[in-house]
């Protein structure tokens, strides 16, 4: 049906004229019609009220009919019923649904963790279920170590395998695989009939560990947007702490062969959310010349088949670019090891790492049951593992929040100093209680639960943070792996070294003494060696590493600069005072 018209027709001597264009060809006939036509044409902009259709008296013999409005609403809703309205297309989902996306597939990759924080947490159940006078697979203490031990052992390998087949099998593919040496590990722990049986269960988790750790990382970088990548650690970071706490909940309640029975179907929820949640890096597809997958990869992810974040690029050109790329790693290997910008930081790091295992922070998670029990308290051990999971979880996802607002050397302090003080409490209850003392057990329990808190404040988190922060770009490929290996070879020595060291240091009092004395020492560290990192470019960072040696060294020479600029001032002010001096004596 046409449209309706505003107006109706008029009628004049028995002809149809439509409104003002009747006889617009002549105009002698319009002013025969309406004399006062032209009149009304020329203020009808001024008037709009006064126009001819609008004032029909002003032009005898012509009839205006209005349309009556029930009747054009009538006839409207006739064409919306014959002709129903079609829903709008759907919206392109935009940038926010889009880093959902990312958020989401991220975070089932990182569920991993999940798992690595129940295969570091589980000797802490096992070891005393084992030395328990009714096991039926009874070892002491000190064999004990090698199962708390080997797990870490074995995570700088699986780094390195997961390295040399992610490029083969995919970031996504490699990390879904991981789950059935998992299966086997808990299968194998579950029915052992030796302690070798269980040391090669906890390798094979290890390795499984380190492979999984390793891709993870890169699959975030290479899949997530950069501005969401620092709340992804903290969601590492948090899983791997809440793996911790549902594996102490789990030793408290289990038998250690049926926790290990329930720890296969553990890998199952990751497996899940990776099928559901999670595409391959549009990195590694492009890589690959897998256009077709990598577009689908990239709508998925970005809305946008052709955005890949950063992609690898292949050498081109045969044996020249070969030779290149030789040239570039072995540049690669003597900034490392023979410019200050590498060496200084790699030093440091390792000496971080070091001074991290000594303040004991890995001791009270792999041992946090025999700890408990060897400290006298009355209060239940499995219990307090329980709640020393609850403050790692709270204070490693709180830490997130400070470290943005706060730089490293303050939290390392305020780490270093609560961890004494935390430790040295613990250890004053724990040899007043074993020597008989009335002294409650919640001041032992209390000052180990605070001493983890602290930790989580720097000691915890930190030094896998720096690891990243000081290094030039160029080498951080290659820095990444050796900090990570050693920082593991580390943590393999101090489990090894606790049984002798509680035995040698006369029992847990002498282990908490020396823990707290460390933390002391860590202060005297971080006040002398730690650089502040926070808001510094990493240029700025390199010329740190350039110029000093350690961070008293750039104090004093930033002392000593801002002392000469003021002589220079005051010299510059003295030389401008001389010829007004003379001026005004003459």
């Amino acid at each position: 049906m046409d449209a309706i018209p505003e107006v109706g027709v008029a009628m004049v001597d028995g002809k149809d004229w439509e409104s003002e264009s009747a006889g617009q060809g002549d105009p002698e006939l319009q002013r025969r019609l309406c004399p006062a036509l032209d009149d009304a044409r020329a203020d009808t902009a001024a008037s709009p009220e006064k126009h001819p259709l609008v004032e029909p008296a002003r032009c005898p013999g012509v009839v205006v009919v209005p349309v009556d409005a029930k009747h054009q609403h009538q006839h409207q809703q006739e064409d919306m019923q014959r002709t129903p309205p079609q829903p709008p297309p759907p919206l392109p989902p935009g940038k926010a649904f889009s880093q959902r996306r990312q958020l989401l597939a991220c975070a089932a990759v990182m569920s991993i963790f999940l798992i690595g924080g129940v295969c570091i947490a589980h000797s802490s159940s096992l070891l005393p279920a084992l030395a328990a006078p009714d096991s039926d697979l009874h070892i002491e203490l000190e064999e004990g170590a090698w199962i708390a031990s080997s797990l870490v052992l074995a995570v700088p390998l699986g780094s390195m395998l997961g390295l040399v087949l992610n490029d083969a099998l995919g970031r996504l593919t490699l990390i879904k695989s991981t789950v059935l040496p998992q299966v086997l590990g808990w299968v194998l722990i579950a029915t052992a009939r030796s302690l070798a049986q269980i040391v090669a269960a906890r390798f094979i988790l290890g390795s499984s560990l380190g492979m999984a750790n390793s891709i993870t990382l890169l699959y975030v970088s290479e899949v997530a947007d950069k501005n969401i990548r620092g709340g992804l650690a903290a969601t590492g970071t948090a899983l791997a702490s809440l793996g911790i706490l549902l594996c102490y909940t789990m030793g408290a309640v289990l038998d250690w062969r049926t926790h290990a029975w329930a720890n296969c179907a553990l890998p199952a929820l990751p497996l899940l959310l990776l099928y559901t949640l999670a595409e391959e890096s549009p990195v590694w597809l492009k890589d690959r010349g897998r256009h077709e997958a990598q577009a689908r990869a990239s709508t998925f992810f970005y809305n946008d088949p052709t955005k890949v974040l950063s992609a690898a690029k292949s050498p081109a050109g045969g044996a020249g670019a070969q030779k290149k790329a030789k040239a570039l790693g072995a540049r690669t290997w003597r900034t490392l090891f023979c410019e200050p910008r590498g060496y200084k930081p790699l030093a440091l790091v390792q000496a971080i790492f070091i001074v991290q295992q000594l303040v004991g922070i890995y001791i009270t998670i792999y041992y946090a049951v025999p700890l408990f029990l060897a400290t006298g308290c009355t209060l239940d051990a499995y219990t307090a593992s329980i709640l020393v999971g609850v403050v790692r979880l709270v204070g490693c996802t709180a830490v997130s929040g400070v470290m943005a607002r706060l730089g490293r050397r303050p939290l390392m302090l305020a780490s270093s100093a609560g961890q004494a003080a935390a430790m040295a409490t613990s250890g004053w209850a724990t040899m007043r209680i074993l020597d008989g003392g009335d002294v409650s057990s919640y001041w032992v329990v209390g000052g180990v639960l605070a001493y983890i808190a602290f930790g989580c404040l720097g000691w915890q988190v930190l030094p896998w943070t720096m690891m990243a922060e000081l290094f030039p770009h160029e080498v951080r490929s290659l820095a990444q792996p050796i900090n990570s290996g050693l920082a593991h070879v580390y943590m393999f020595a101090m489990l090894q070294l606790y049984p002798t060291l509680k035995k040698a240091l006369g029992g847990a009092a002498g282990v908490q003494f020396l823990f707290a004395a460390a933390s002391v020492l860590s202060a005297a560290f971080v006040w002398v060696w730690l650089p502040e990192t926070r808001g510094r470019s990493l240029h700025e960072i390199e010329e740190y590493f350039e110029h000093n040696a350690c961070f008293l060294t750039e104090r004093r020479r930033m002392r000593d600069q801002r002392r000469l600029e003021r002589h220079r001032d005051d010299d510059d002010a003295g030389a401008a005072a001389v010829p007004l001096q003379a001026k005004e004596a003459v």
